[in-house]
């Protein structure tokens, strides 16, 4: 009885943990491409991370300043580019409002007096 009660109790908490709706937005502009990946992992939880590559002809900025907006907020930085890459860090909440799979996300980036605007999206 011990067994099947500890089998139940397994079973329910796996059952509880369910897989997260993952999003995945891409957007280009002149000179960067930027993609964004978001894990929903409940109603009002998420994880975030992304990459900013350079694709500009000119050599690579040493650093940038970069937006991701969606109505849900924001993620910025001013960070090194390594390589003409960009990593944006994990970002995590819970308690929050969740990016959804059909939004659009505004990126701003900002580098050399220059700046360059465009949108991310889903493709579906």
């Amino acid at each position: 009885m011990k067994k099947l009660g500890s089998l139940l109790a397994i079973l329910l908490i796996v059952s509880g943990c369910s897989e997260a709706d993952r999003y995945n937005f891409k957007g280009s502009g002149d000179n960067w491409d930027v993609f964004y990946t978001v894990d929903a992992t409940s109603q009002d939880s998420k994880e975030a991370t992304g990459k900013i590559v350079y694709t500009g002809e000119e050599p690579p900025p040493e650093t940038i300043i970069y937006s991701i907006e969606s109505t849900a907020g924001a993620s910025s930085g001013n960070v090194s580019v390594d390589e003409g890459e960009v990593l944006v860090g994990k970002s995590a909440c819970e308690g929050c409002a969740v990016i959804q799979q059909d939004e659009q996300l505004d990126v701003e980036i900002k580098w050399d007096g220059q700046v360059e605007e465009f949108a991310l999206t889903t493709e579906q």
